[in-house]
């Protein structure tokens, strides 16, 4: 059933998911924000619904709700409507945010609502861009109709579902931080070390992302471990000794965080059987901490 869906608010990742919902024939309801002006935009963005700044247009009974909000403003915002719908049978409200469980939605539940989560594991650095969301996993946990009505509009966008257990959602976002927020960060460390040696800033970020993304397939077919390659899978501690020394003569700002990143690759490395244990502790000792 193609029930009426309604945003509690509908930023980077509320907007994109409404604008490919919209698409794919879904009907969109209630569109909230703070203002006016910024409903306004985010219904021309998404092409479907009615702008307001009412949230309590956002849940009604036999509606579907999705909660685009902030993380710290999901609880009171959530507590403010159970205050005024005190009746809301057959209603399902989900919730995009990563850390938060489908519990901060309670006072939904104590109404009558099926409540859940719909977190999509994608990165949304922009309002007016949004990744290929059939390519996206969504982790998923709640109540049975909610999960139910969560998988029906993962379905729809032709995405991916993991349902977590109780409990699970605060470490599976810690795991999607590491992939996505980390991985920028590392890479923006890589950059500035390829600046440093000499590269231009368009041409090393095109060439360092291009590298990223062959590891990416590996570690898609074949695992993290598996797909390891560099001088530290290899044990090769003359390579890891000039680039420390590199670092040191060129660029020894970034000296310790490309330890840190070098001792969490090898962490990696020493969970493939057969490491040489001497080898690794000696690359072990090069990178200290």
């Amino acid at each position: 059933m193609n029930r009426l869906l309604h945003l509690l608010g509908a930023g980077r990742a509320g907007g994109a998911l409404g604008a490919a919902l919209a698409r794919s024939g879904h009907s969109i309801g209630a569109v909230v924000t703070r203002t006016a002006a910024s409903a306004a935009a985010a219904v021309a963005r998404i092409g479907a619904g009615e702008p307001t700044t009412d949230p309590h247009r956002a849940v009604g009974a036999d509606d579907l709700t999705l909660v685009a909000l902030p993380e710290a403003a999901v609880a009171p915002t959530i507590a403010a409507l159970a205050a005024r719908r005190p009746r809301l049978e057959r209603a399902v409200v989900l919730h995009v945010a990563g850390a938060l469980d489908a519990e901060v939605l309670a006072p939904l539940r104590a109404a009558g609502a099926a409540v859940g989560t719909l977190h999509p594991c994608a990165a949304f650095p922009d309002r007016t861009r949004s990744p290929a969301l059939a390519d996206v996993t969504f982790d998923l946990d709640g109540d049975g109709a909610a999960i139910a009505a969560a998988r029906a509009l993962v379905a729809r966008l032709g995405a991916r579902a993991i349902e977590l257990p109780p409990g699970g959602k605060a470490l599976f976002h810690a795991s999607a931080c590491l992939a996505a927020n980390a991985l920028t960060a590392l890479l923006d460390h890589a950059t500035q070390l390829a600046e440093a040696a000499g590269a231009a800033e368009p041409a090393a970020r095109e060439a360092l992302a291009a590298l990223a993304r062959t590891a990416l397939d590996a570690v898609a077919e074949r695992g993290a471990v598996r797909a390891l390659t560099g001088p530290i899978e290899r044990g090769e501690r003359a390579v890891i000794e000039a680039h420390l020394a590199a670092l040191r003569r060129a660029a020894p700002a970034l000296l310790e965080p490309y330890c840190a990143f070098a001792r969490a690759t090898l962490a990696t490395a020493r969970r493939r059987p057969g490491r040489d244990a001497a080898g690794d502790a000696a690359i072990a000792a090069l990178l200290g901490g």
